[in-house]
């Protein structure tokens, strides 16, 4: 929402439109037509508008180097402003804001100034300030889950904070309103406080403590009066990102916080509408300061992402056009990834700014698990979910508050992103945005067609450093005979022979006991061993007294892409139990399916049930391999299957034979459809 949604009228712009043929004619031929539109409509109702101005390199206009230095940055942008200021002056306008690092100044402009702005050969773009809110916390029903305790750990942060991946010496900036930096869980954490909080109306009144703006130094973001609730949004927020009492833990819990306040109080009524007045209230403008403070900061601080848990405005597709693009491409280009909030009004298609910028990451909002908050934006061109359902973090009063809301599932984002980097730390973004992707939980809503990933933290490490890993808990140890054997089966689906490592772990205190490499297991085809062979072939850290442990936790890596699977042979009872834990109970698309017994072993015969979720007819294939040697056997293809019906099969005792199968042989297939 502008400050003039509420001041305009229909019709308005007729005089703007029609009262200058030559101002029409630049407007129609620039490209970014709707900013110029929003901008005659203040005017109209104003008499006067608040613009952010896009310079170009001198007359040739050459593009801006995402890339470049700070230093080269910092020339170029000197060089386009005395530029522009001699082309600004001979239309008599003043530059009221210039940024140290980016091709921007902020003007103030009329209606006969802006014809003559859009005309210089020095401009690149002209487009209206915006106001934007905090990401509003909502109400959520008691079924949609709990906690920052739980929130946590149900983005796997837990696993990589126990190989030491926890953000040490690292930055997040938090862009936000006033952070009570003084907080257990923000104690000693902040670095380079700031604040940008504008006084840019008669009717708005900078928040800095000083009450000037901008403020930069100990203390500029932490304006929180007692019994206000400025501090409320913005504390909980960090806490969530970086938060550690020794008790209660953000994500990247030993991060350091970068905390910039860039809120300002409003006063007026009808720009506060739905709020009442006096509110608080930034503008993109605001936040292009701060973002510029945080690119001049990166490397003092090693900075290495950046919260903005704000916006306004609903976007049906990416919204390049937004200035703050520039810099968040910048500061990507310096391994920074920011992390926005996707908004609170429950929208399928359509999503807030900056979110919607498509070099931005757009964070939604789920429960603990993979459902999607009933209040969250959801859209196709959104990055990735994360919890934000009753979160309970830092309250600026001390203790801890609960809130819910896209914002506070977006420092679950920003945070990640600190923790993974200080795994990977010469990842490229793009590489850890690709990493969480592919990692990700499936998330969908009901009636929307698509999905998007719900962050996992290990599991994107993992998958950045070439890493299969799974832990099998509670294996039950060789000498506990009257409960039955466990065994380890691995598959290698990858097309080179490869090795799996196993580390053993005591079940009840934790501590490490040994760790064993398995022999090569060739391409397509799996291996199985017994726990007793971990328990006498294992490099032992400690005497591993088989005796009295009844269960070990495993830890099985691989540098191959595959599966895993533990499995209970109850002797006694002669039964045979899948004992992994699977996240659906459903194969989709291409996938490996182990240890199909074939139809000669009678006590456990198989069967593979085939579904058709296409629009039309399909049918399926089976390619069989050997599982031990990997070898293709030879192919079965299903009869016709309609849409949306199914057909269960036994395993097929006749295949176009390549090789003929041995008795009892254990086949491992691989079901596509066609």
């Amino acid at each position: 929402m502008s400050f003039w949604t509420k001041k305009c009228v229909s019709g308005m712009l007729r005089k703007a439109r029609y009262g200058a043929v030559a101002l029409l004619a630049i407007v129609a031929a620039t490209p970014a037509h709707a900013q110029i539109e929003r901008i005659l409509e203040h005017l109209e109702a104003e008499g006067h508008a608040r613009v952010i101005v896009r310079m170009k390199a001198g007359a040739e206009g050459q593009a801006w180097a995402d890339a470049a230095s700070i230093y080269e940055q910092r020339a170029t942008v000197e060089q386009m402003r005395h530029s522009l200021e001699s082309a600004l002056a001979a239309n008599d306008i003043v530059i009221d804001q210039s940024f140290s690092s980016l091709p921007f100044v902020g003007l103030q402009i009329d209606r006969d100034r802006l014809g003559a702005l859009l005309a210089l050969t020095d401009v690149a773009g002209v487009y209206p300030v915006i106001v934007e809110r905090k990401a509003q916390t909502q109400t959520t029903s008691a079924i949609e889950g709990p906690a920052l305790a739980s929130s946590v750990p149900s983005i796997d942060v837990e696993d990589a904070w126990a190989r030491g991946f926890e953000g040490d010496g690292l930055t997040v900036a938090v862009i936000d309103g006033g952070i009570a930096e003084n907080h257990d869980m923000l104690s000693g954490k902040s670095v380079g406080a700031a604040c940008f909080s504008a006084t840019f109306g008669g009717d708005t009144f900078t928040q800095c403590p000083s009450g000037q703006t901008p403020e930069i130094g100990p203390g500029a973001a932490s304006n929180c009066p007692f019994g206000s609730d400025r501090c409320d949004h913005g504390t909980h927020v960090a806490s969530i990102a970086v938060g550690n009492d020794g008790t209660n833990f953000g994500v990247a819990r030993s991060a350091q916080l970068m905390p910039i306040d860039v809120f300002s109080e409003v006063t007026d009524e009808n720009v506060c509408d739905p709020d009442p007045a006096p509110c608080e209230l930034t503008d993109s403008l605001a936040v292009l300061d701060a973002l510029n403070y945080v690119n001049e900061s990166v490397d003092a601080y090693n900075i290495v992402a950046v919260n903005l848990s704000l916006g306004g405005g609903s976007n049906t597709g990416p919204c390049d056009s937004d200035p703050r693009k520039v810099v968040i491409d910048m500061l990507r280009e310096k391994g920074v990834a920011t992390a926005a909030a996707a908004g609170n009004a429950g929208s399928n298609g359509s999503i807030n700014a900056p979110a919607c910028i498509s070099s931005a990451v757009g964070v939604g909002a789920t429960n603990d698990g993979t459902s999607v908050a009933s209040f969250s934006n959801f859209a196709s061109f959104m990055d990735v979910m994360a919890p934000g359902v009753n979160i309970r973090a830092a309250d600026p009063a001390g203790g801890l508050t609960t809130l819910s809301g896209t914002s506070m599932a977006t420092p679950h984002v920003s945070g990640a992103y600190a923790v993974i980097r200080s795994a990977m730390g010469e990842a490229s973004i793009d590489e850890i945005d690709t990493a969480i992707t592919v990692t990700g939980l499936d998330v969908s809503r009901t009636g929307q067609n698509f999905t998007l990933p719900r962050i996992q933290v290990h599991q994107a490490i993992l998958e950045l450093q070439g890493i299969n890993i799974k832990v099998f808990n509670n294996v039950i140890g060789s000498r506990t005979t009257d409960v039955g054997e466990s065994y380890i089966r691995l598959h290698n689906s990858s097309s080179e022979t490869g090795r799996a490592r196993v580390t053993l772990r005591d079940a009840e205190t934790g501590a490490q006991l040994g760790r064993w490499t398995s022999p090569n297991i060739p391409a397509h085809a799996s291996f199985q061993f017994n726990v007793s062979r971990l328990e006498s072939e294992a490099e032992a850290d400690t005497v591993i007294a088989r005796d009295d442990r009844t269960y070990y936790n495993l830890v099985v890596e691989s540098g191959f892409d595959g599966s895993m699977q533990h499995v209970l042979w109850q002797r006694t009872a002669g039964v045979l139990t899948n004992m992994t834990s699977c996240p659906d109970g459903v194969s989709g698309g291409e996938r490996s399916l182990l240890n199909v017994h074939s139809p000669s072993i009678l006590q456990y015969p198989s069967a593979v049930r085939v579904y058709n979720d296409s629009a039309s007819s399909r049918t399926g294939v089976l390619d069989v391999y050997n599982a031990t040697t990997g070898e293709l056997i030879g192919q079965w293809m299903s009869p016709p299957i309609e849409a949306g019906a199914h057909m269960r099969r036994p395993c097929p005792r006749s295949l176009p034979v390549l090789k003929p199968p041995t008795e009892r042989q254990t086949w491992r297939t691989l079901c596509r459809g066609t």
